[in-house]
């Protein structure tokens, strides 16, 4: 028995995982800004399924990975909101509500350790902190977590492959959060 036993290995079997949650039930029709997710049509089941390719084609993939990136966003469709004049939506605080929703529907999927559902819990709740966290203490106690490898893992996914319109290049901003952890908790672990 492998890790991997349950785990996708397509796209496909990817969606079809996601359509048992009602979560992902209208991810074609919310649109992320195109500037920070130009993933195909710039839709929620663009970035979805851009995110399961990049994370499938990491060879140091994770099983506990898989389930923290498949839940990750989970709170967009609950916060999303729709704005006119910009042609998209946002989706303040995903992250929050995606860490509620997860705990009060989802600690036991198939058949996910109450350890596993904390690490994934906590990794919808840090996927975006990982990007800007700057506060010597948050910084702390996010490279010292025992899931901090696994968001690595989940963050390098979300946003592997990207350039934003000032420039930066996602890969190279992963490096350098992921040094700047390392950095950290190595400064820290007298």
């Amino acid at each position: 028995m492998s890790e991997f036993d349950g785990i996708p290995d397509t796209v496909e079997e990817f969606l079809e995982i996601l359509s048992e949650f009602d979560e992902f039930h209208n991810m074609a029709e919310l649109l992320h800004n195109p500037n920070y997710h130009p993933e195909g049509d710039s839709s929620f089941k663009a970035h979805m399924m851009a995110v399961f390719e990049k994370w499938h084609a990491n060879p140091n993939r994770t099983a506990m990975g898989f389930w923290a990136m498949a839940f990750h966003d989970i709170g967009k469709q609950a916060t999303a909101r729709f704005n006119k004049e910009r042609g998209f939506h946002s989706f303040i605080k995903h992250e929050s509500v995606g860490a509620e929703i997860f705990v009060d529907k989802y600690l036991d999927h198939n058949g996910i350790t109450r350890d596993f559902a904390d690490h994934i819990e906590w990794i919808i709740q840090q996927h975006t902190n990982f990007w800007f966290v700057q506060k010597p203490g948050k910084s702390l106690a996010i490279a010292t977590h025992p899931a901090f490898e696994t968001l690595a893992e989940v963050c390098l996914a979300d946003k592997m492959g990207l350039t934003l319109p000032d420039g930066r290049v996602m890969d190279e901003e992963w490096d350098g959060r992921v040094a700047y952890f390392v950095a950290m908790r190595e400064a820290n672990s007298d």
